[in-house]
């Protein structure tokens, strides 16, 4: 498989993601009643084990929403947010924020976890229709570790073996509110193979 993505590959996959996080990010704001600014997504090709460090700092602390995709591309997402940025976010939503307060509780989490389904959805669904491929997403969970070990867990569940997966990254802050995160897409080698196929079939038609 390739390790790098074409100049037309990339800049149609981004658009498909810029679209799905738009629509993301819209819903957001409707239930936060505020804007929700996101950059230009970003994504690479590339082996397995080099993920962690496209990702971030492996020793950062962070509060992680994470979904299992399943069904023609699997792989994983992950909604990262600075632990204090996740509390302020779900304490927004319950209107129970407390500044004192360092860890979540069950209704904090029952919060990210419906941000995770929101957020996620709109994504998955821009890049099913895009790929003409079903990929179902799994319950969200949501994990307070640090980076490393978050990233450790996916890379021996997708497999230890040193092949091409592709990531997706969009970065996103809650105007107003110093709230800022990145969403992850990780599709896993097999994933990988069959999304750039379709990509290539569809820029050469």
């Amino acid at each position: 498989m390739k390790n790098q993505l074409g100049k037309f590959e990339k800049d149609q996959l981004l658009e498909v993601v810029t679209v799905g996080a738009g629509n993301a990010s819209s819903a957001l704001s409707q239930m936060m009643e505020k804007r929700v600014n996101i950059e230009v997504p970003d994504a690479i090709v590339d082996d397995l084990e080099n993920i962690s460090s496209y990702i971030g700092d492996p020793d950062e602390l962070i509060t992680t929403i994470l979904l299992k995709m399943s069904g023609e591309a699997p792989g994983f997402m992950l909604l990262m947010l600075p632990p204090q940025s996740a509390l302020k976010l779900a304490g927004y939503l319950t209107k129970n924020y407390k500044k004192d307060v360092k860890i979540l509780d069950e209704m904090d989490r029952s919060a990210l976890r419906e941000i995770g389904n929101i957020v996620t959805g709109n994504s998955i669904t821009a890049l099913s229709k895009f790929l003409n491929i079903s990929i179902v997403q799994s319950i969200p969970e949501v994990v307070t570790d640090m980076m490393g070990s978050i990233v450790d867990s996916i890379v021996s569940e997708v497999g230890e073996e040193t092949e091409s997966v592709l990531v997706f990254r969009v970065n996103f802050s809650v105007e107003d509110h110093e709230i800022d995160g990145k969403l992850f897409f990780i599709f896993d080698p097999t994933s990988t193979e069959k999304i750039l196929e379709i990509t290539d079939d569809k820029l050469n038609k």
